[in-house]
C-alpha cells in the first residue's frame, strides 16, 4: 500500500500547484549535460537567495530539464550536484527567464583525467559526421516498375518517387522512396526455408511497403542507375518518412520489449551516420546497403548486406546478409533470416571463421577508479592494429551511461570522437586523423566515466551491471588480446580481476590493484565487494585456487537473516564451493587437457539464480553457498527444478575455462561449443567426483535436460519445436522465449554425450573405455587455443577420431550425425522388450528388440544396451537402427542378469 500511497499524495501536490495562484512570474530553468553533452537525470538542483526563506530543491528529469517557476526578481545561487561529478556554482541575476546550459565535471583527480573546453569540442563534432547528422534532401525522380536484386532479396519500386539525400563529401549515402513497392526474400538453404516458415507462414518472406529509406556505401549509388525517371518536386511524404526513420533509429529503449530491440539497440547500437562516415572517409570500406520499410504486413522491417563486418555486427557472427522484424512487445518480433552471401553458399566457402574485424586488437592497458559512489572513471589505452587499408573510423562497445571525455591517438593529439546521447543511438566511435599504415601497431586512448556498472546490493555486496562493456571493447568476444589493468577502490573493499595479481598498495586513501592476463583472453571482467579471501590447494593438478566470499547477506536476502538462513555458514559453503571446483577441475583436465590459466577466483555474488564465468574468474550466485535445509526453508517446499540449478552451476561455470574461455566459438551458431560443452561436463562431474553413488543424480541431470527440451509451452511449443541447434539465439521468439536455453545448453550437451557414447568401446575391450572421446577432447582444445571453435571445424575434430562403426556413409565423415543433431530437429521415440533364456555351459541368451519411431527413413542412430548384474548397470553393447523400424539384436552373457536396459542413463536423447 505504500506505492499507492505515494501516488496519491504525488497526485494531490499537483493538484495543488495548479491552484496556486500564479503571484511569481520569473523562471529559472536549464539542462544539465556531462562533458560529452549527454544528459544527466537526477541531477540535484538547489537554488538559494532572492526572497526564498529556505533552499529550493529540484532534480533533472530524463531529458535533463528542470524549471523553477513562479520565482520574484533578484538574484540566485545555483548550486547543481551529481554523484561522480564536481559540484556546478553559478549565480543568476533574474529578471523575466534565465535558462541555463550547465555542463558537470567528471569527478576522478585520482587518474589525473581532465576534461577540457578543447577536449569536450571534439565530441559529435567532426565536420563530415555533423554533415550526415543533419543531412537533407538532394534531387527526387519519379520512380516506375525499378527492379532492384539485392543478393536473396529483390526490391520492386512499382511507382513512386525517389529521393535521394544531399551529397557529402561528393558522395550519395542514402535515399528515401515512396510510393508502392513491394520486397521479395527468398532463402536458398533447407535450414532457412523452414525457418523461414516458421517465422512467416511461407517459405519466402514477402512485404509491400509505402515507405522505404536505404542507407549505403557510396560505392552502392550506382544500383540506382535505372531508377531514375524525370526529376520531380519532392513530396512531403518523404520528409515525413525520413523523420519517422530518424526518430527510430536514433532512439534507444532502457528496458527492450523484444529481442530485436535487445540486440540491435544494445551498447553497440547502429549509429548509421557514424557507419556511414567510416565509408566516406575510405571509399575501399566494405560495402553495406540498408533498408527499412514501412508496409504491410509489417510496419518495421530490415533488411541488411554488410560485407565484412557483418549484417549485425551485434551478433558477433560475419554472416553478410539479414531480415529482421523489429516488432517490439509484438508476436512477429525476431530476427527472421540471417546467412552468407549467396555467392559464397552456392560456392560452398561460407564460414563462420570468417575474420569480421577492421581493427586487430593487441593489448588493453586499462586504469579505474571506484569512488565511494561507485561512480567509476577510466583511462584505457588500447593497442590495435589495422586489417582494412584506409579505415579511419573505429567502433567500440561501451555502456552509454559511461560517457566519454576525451579520446587521444599515438602521439597524444585530441581526436573526435562520437557518442550520442545514452538514449539515442550512443554508441562510442573514435576517428583517427589519417588512416594508420598497414602492418603496423598502434594506440588509442579514451577517457570515460559514469554509472551503472556498479549496482549497491547492501552489506557490502554489488551487483556488476556492464559485464563486458564497462571499458571500450573493440572486437567482444571475436577475439584475444592481452590486458594490463589497474584499480583503485575503497579500502574498504575488495576488488578481484581477471589476470594474475602483480601487485597491490595503498595510494591517495585507494586500495591498488595491479593485474595482468599471462596469455590473451576474449574479455576481461571483475568482481567487487567486502570479501574474504580463501586458499585452496590442489595437490593434484596444482592450478592456484582462490575463493571470495561475502559474510553479510545482500538487501534482497536480509529479512531471511532471523529464520531461513540464520544458520548460514559462508566460509563453510565456500570450503563446499571451492571443493566443488577443484574436483571439476581435476575431472576438465582429465577429459579436455589441461586448462589455460594457472589461478581461478571463485568468487560469490549477490545474484540469487545466475552464475557467469570470465577467464580464470568465476562469479557463483549466493544460492550456490546455501544449503538444501535452507532452500527448503526459503521455497516451504523443495523445488527439483532450483535443486539442479544448484547441481550444476558451479561444474558448469568453471567449465567455462575451458569451452568459451580456452576455446571460443567462432558466431552464434556455435555458441553450443561453449554452453552446451559446459552443461555437459556438469554431467561428467556427477558422474565422476560426487563418489560411487552418482547414479541418481546423473540420470536425474540428463532427465532434467530431455525435459528442457521438449517440454511444451503455453502456445504449444517445445523448444526442440522452435528449430535446429544451429541457429543458437535466433531460436528466440514471443512463441518460444527459452528456445535457446532448452536447445543450445541442453540439446548441445546431448549432442556432446551421444557422441561420447558412439565412440565408447564396448564391454570387455580393454583400456578405458572413453579413451577415444578423451583424445578426441585433447585435440579439440589445442586445435582452438588461438582460433575460435567452428560448427564445422568440431565436426572436423570428431571424423578425425570416430571409430569405422560411426562411419555410415563410408565416407569418412559424421554428415549423417549432424544432420540429425545439430542441423535437424528429429528426436525418436524407443521402446523395448527382451527375453531372457539358458544357454548352454551356464550362459544366458538374451533375444531383444527394439523399435525406433517418429523419425524419417534416413534417420539412423546407435543405442545402448545395458545389463545389472546386480552392481548396478552396466554397457553391454550398442545397436543401430534407421528409420522407423523394429530390430532383433541376440546376444549371450556369460552370467544372469536382474534387469536388461535401453539407454538406461539416458545419455542418448529420446522422447
Amino acid at each position: 500500500m505504500r506505492g499507492f500511497k505515494f501516488l496519491y499524495l504525488a497526485g494531490l501536490a499537483l493538484v495543488c500547484l495548479a491552484l496556486t495562484p500564479a503571484l511569481r512570474a520569473d523562471t529559472i530553468s536549464g539542462v544539465v549535460k556531462d562533458p560529452s553533452g549527454g544528459v544527466i537525470i537526477g541531477a540535484r538542483i538547489e537554488i538559494t537567495g532572492g526572497n526564498l526563506v529556505q533552499p529550493l530543491v529540484l532534480a533533472s528529469d530524463d531529458s535533463g530539464r528542470f524549471t523553477a517557476p513562479n520565482l520574484e526578481a533578484g538574484k540566485y545561487e545555483v548550486r547543481v550536484g551529481k554523484e561522480g561529478f564536481d559540484d556546478f556554482v553559478t549565480e543568476v541575476d533574474l529578471h523575466g527567464t534565465a535558462d541555463l546550459a550547465l555542463s558537470l565535471k567528471i569527478t576522478a583527480p585520482e587518474t589525473r583525467i581532465t576534461v577540457s573546453e578543447k577536449s569536450t569540442a571534439f565530441a559529435n563534432s567532426d565536420a563530415v559526421y555533423r554533415q550526415l547528422r543533419d543531412i537533407g534532401f538532394g534531387h527526387t525522380f519519379r520512380c516506375e516498375n525499378f527492379i532492384l536484386p539485392m543478393d536473396v532479396g529483390t526490391f520492386e519500386l512499382k511507382s513512386g518517387t525517389i529521393t535521394f539525400l544531399a551529397l557529402v563529401n561528393r558522395f550519395e549515402t542514402g535515399a528515401v522512396f515512396v510510393g508502392q513497392g513491394h520486397f521479395t526474400l527468398k532463402p536458398l538453404a533447407t535450414i532457412d526455408i523452414t525457418e523461414m516458415t516458421r517465422r512467416s507462414g511461407s517459405p519466402t518472406a514477402e512485404q509491400d511497403f509505402t515507405e522505404a529509406v536505404f542507407r549505403f556505401t557510396p560505392g552502392e549509388y550506382s544500383l540506382f542507375g535505372g531508377v531514375l525517371g524525370s526529376r520531380t518536386d519532392t513530396p512531403a511524404e518523404a520528409a515525413s518518412a525520413f523523420q519517422h526513420w530518424k526518430e527510430k533509429l536514433r532512439h534507444r529503449h532502457e528496458i527492450p520489449e523484444g529481442l530485436t530491440q535487445a540486440f540491435l539497440e544494445s551498447e553497440t547500437i547502429d549509429n548509421v551516420d557514424a557507419d556511414v562516415l567510416a565509408s566516406t572517409y575510405n571509399p575501399k570500406h566494405p560495402p553495406f546497403f540498408n533498408a527499412y520499410m514501412h508496409g504491410s504486413p509489417h510496419k518495421d522491417l530490415r533488411f541488411f548486406v554488410r560485407a565484412r563486418v557483418g549484417a549485425l555486427p551485434q551478433f558477433d557472427s560475419p554472416e553478410e546478409v539479414a531480415l529482421v522484424n523489429c516488432d517490439g512487445g509484438g508476436m512477429n518480433d525476431g530476427i527472421w533470416y540471417s546467412q552468407h552471401l549467396k555467392s559464397e553458399l552456392t560456392a560452398r566457402t561460407a564460414s563462420s571463421q570468417e575474420d569480421r574485424r577492421l581493427f586487430a586488437t593487441r593489448r588493453y592497458n586499462i586504469e579505474t577508479v571506484i569512488g565511494k559512489n561507485n561512480h567509476l572513471a577510466s583511462r584505457a589505452t588500447i593497442t590495435y592494429e589495422p586489417l582494412v587499408a584506409g579505415e579511419r573510423v573505429m567502433k567500440f562497445g561501451l555502456l552509454p551511461t559511461l560517457r566519454v571525455t576525451r579520446v587521444t591517438g599515438e602521439n597524444g593529439q585530441d581526436l573526435h570522437f562520437i557518442q550520442e546521447n545514452r538514449k539515442e543511438d550512443g554508441s562510442f566511435y573514435a576517428i583517427l586523423d589519417e588512416a594508420p599504415p598497414m602492418g603496423k601497431a598502434y594506440a588509442i586512448t579514451v577517457e570515460y566515466g559514469g554509472d551503472k556498472v556498479l549496482y549497491d546490493a547492501g552489506s557490502g555486496s554489488y551487483y556488476i551491471g556492464a559485464r563486458q562493456s564497462w571499458y571500450p571493447n573493440l572486437n567482444g568476444f571475436g577475439e584475444k588480446a592481452l590486458y594490463d589493468l589497474t584499480f583503485k577502490v575503497p579500502p574498504s573493499n575488495v576488488l578481484i580481476s581477471v589476470g594474475k595479481l602483480e601487485e597491490q598498495h595503498t595510494e591517495a586513501g585507494f586500495a591498488v590493484t595491479h593485474w595482468v592476463t599471462p596469455v590473451p583472453i576474449a574479455v576481461a571482467g571483475f568482481n567487487y565487494g567486502k570479501y574474504v579471501k580463501m586458499d585452496w590447494p590442489d595437490s593434484i593438478t596444482h592450478y592456484q585456487i582462490s575463493g571470495y566470499y561475502l559474510t553479510e547477506l545482500p538487501d534482497n536476502l536480509r529479512r531471511f537473516g532471523n529464520n531461513a538462513l540464520s544458520g548460514m555458514a559462508p566460509g563453510a559453503m565456500t570450503k563446499y564451493a571451492l571443493d566443488q571446483a577443484r574436483a571439476q577441475m581435476q575431472v576438465c583436465t582429465l577429459d579436455f587437457g589441461k586448462g589455460p590459466y594457472e589461478n581461478i577466483y571463485i568468487t560469490e555474488q549477490p545474484n540469487f539464480s545466475f552464475g557467469q564465468s570470465w577467464p580464470n574468474l568465476v562469479y557463483l550466485p549466493i544460492s550456490a553457498y546455501i544449503d538444501s535445509t535452507q532452500r527448503w526453508m526459503l521455497f516451504g517446499q523443495i523445488n527439483t527444478r532450483f535443486t539442479g540449478f544448484v547441481q550444476e552451476v558451479t561444474p558448469h561455470e568453471v567449465a567455462h575455462q575451458w569451452f568459451g574461455h580456452g576455446a571460443g566459438w567462432a558466431s552464434y551458431h556455435d555458441q553450443w561449443l561453449s554452453e552446451g560443452f559446459a552443461e555437459f561436463a556438469a554431467a561428467l562431474f556427477l558422474q565422476r567426483a560426487v563418489g560411487p553413488k552418482w547414479q541418481k543424480d546423473y540420470i536425474e541431470f540428463w532427465e532434467r535436460q530431455r525435459v528442457r527440451i521438449l517440454e511444451k509451452n503455453n502456445f504449444g511449443v517445445s523448444p526442440n519445436d522452435a528449430g535446429p541447434l544451429w541457429l543458437g539465439i535466433r531460436l528466440i521468439s514471443p512463441r518460444s522465449g527459452q528456445a535457446y536455453q532448452g536447445v543450445t545448453y541442453s540439446k548441445g550437451a546431448y549432442v556432446l554425450s551421444m557422441l561420447r557414447s558412439l565412440m565408447r568401446a564396448d564391454i570387455g575391450s580393454g583400456g578405458d573405455p572413453d579413451q577415444g572421446f578423451i583424445d578426441m577432447m585433447h585435440d579439440f582444445m589445442e586445435r582452438h587455443r588461438d582460433t575460435p571453435a567452428s560448427t564445422e571445424s568440431f565436426k572436423a575434430v570428431a571424423e578425425k577420431h570416430m571409430t569405422k562403426k560411426m562411419d555410415l556413409q563410408q565416407n569418412g565423415r559424421l554428415d549423417w550425425f549432424f544432420r540429425e543433431w545439430v542441423w535437424g530437429t528429429q528426436v525418436p521415440r524407443y521402446s523395448f522388450k527382451y527375453e531372457l533364456q539358458p544357454a548352454e555351459g551356464g550362459k544366458f541368451k538374451v533375444q531383444a528388440e527394439i523399435t525406433q519411431s517418429e523419425v524419417d527413413e534416413n534417420f539412423a542412430m546407435f543405442v545402448p544396451i545395458f545389463a545389472d548384474f546386480g552392481d548396478g548397470m552396466v554397457r553391454l553393447t550398442q545397436v543401430g537402427i534407421a528409420g522407423n523400424s523394429t530390430k532383433t539384436y541376440n546376444f549371450v552373457l556369460d552370467r544372469k542378469p536382474k534387469k536388461v536396459a535401453l539407454n538406461a542413463y539416458k545419455e542418448i536423447l529420446e522422447r
